[in-house]
């Protein structure tokens, strides 16, 4: 990640605009306090992608607490919908563009010629963002590499040119975490979100923050989707619930007797749970609600 960042700043010159992606479900946490700088002091636009699994009931305050940050221009994105090609080409670019043209360019002698940076924390949608730029324009296959896990995009990568007249071209760039997260509050919900590798954290772990932000907000339609009787706070008993309803075990020997046992598969049971999760189907949520009242 460092040379990641090392990167950014060497390409930077050559630069007109930035187009943040962070997830919408976490507009706060896990934003990069590194790349501020790099943010200031070219045109930016926000995009707050994922918003089809974002509880949004207070999106008005998220916008007015981004703008107390210093972030002016916001867009809420999901970037796999059905009309994210027509949102690119007639809310974002023209958006863009004229950030661009508002104010003075540093690189002078580009005439209709457009360098944009795409940035933002691992497993957002930034390179999905640069294909589906790519795809409004010249009806091209994928440019950029895309993965269900965080850290698919590994450098900097050549500019790719998304649109002729003007002429513009995208940069991808590697998923950028800070040095040093903010809390243990905001590396979960980061995990939660999938912008961390579940292995560094362990599975079994999130789903007990999972489940521990489910009840402290009185949401249980966890219930209800994982057949459970009513709301619990012990993540293995959830678990063991998945497991055995899924048929989800491992075979194991008991020496003594000298016959192959089963034992729930814990680890395969938080798995499933996590991706089904992050997939929506516990419902929408806003894990920064909190912060909207600091």
């Amino acid at each position: 990640m460092k040379r990641g960042v090392d990167q950014i700043q060497s390409a930077l010159y050559d630069i007109d605009a930035v187009l943040e992606v962070h997830d919408a479900r976490i507009p706060f946490s896990g934003r990069n306090n590194q790349l501020k700088d790099i943010i200031h002091i070219r045109p930016h636009i926000l995009l707050l992608n994922k918003s089809d699994l974002a509880d949004l009931s207070r999106k008005k305050e998220i916008c007015d607490k981004l703008h107390e940050q210093g972030v002016t221009n916001i867009q809420f994105t999901h970037s796999t919908s059905d009309n994210i090609l027509q949102h690119m080409k007639n809310d974002i670019i023209p958006l863009l563009l004229k950030e661009v043209e508002s104010k003075p360019r540093f690189r002078t002698k580009a005439f209709n010629e457009y360098n944009i940076l795409v940035l933002g924390v691992p497993n957002v949608g930034k390179s999905t963002i640069l294909n589906k730029l790519r795809q409004t324009y010249t009806k091209k296959r994928k440019a950029a590499k895309v993965g269900a896990t965080p850290g698919v995009t590994r450098s900097v990568m050549n500019k790719v040119r998304v649109n002729f007249d003007p002429d513009i071209y995208v940069v991808d760039t590697p998923g950028i975490l800070s040095p040093k997260i903010g809390s243990d509050e905001s590396g979960m919900r980061l995990a939660l979100c999938d912008c961390l590798p579940s292995k560094l954290i362990g599975p079994d772990l999130i789903v007990d923050y999972m489940l521990y932000w489910f009840n402290k907000h009185r949401n249980f339609k966890y219930v209800k989707y994982c057949g459970l009787s009513g709301p619990t706070d012990n993540h293995l008993e959830l678990l063991s619930h998945i497991a055995i309803q899924r048929q989800l075990v491992v075979p194991t020997k008991d020496p003594t007797q000298c016959e192959q046992k089963y034992r729930v598969n814990f680890a395969k049971a938080a798995e499933q749970i996590l991706r089904e999760y992050q997939a929506g189907k516990l419902g929408k949520v806003m894990l920064d609600d909190d912060l909207l009242d600091m």
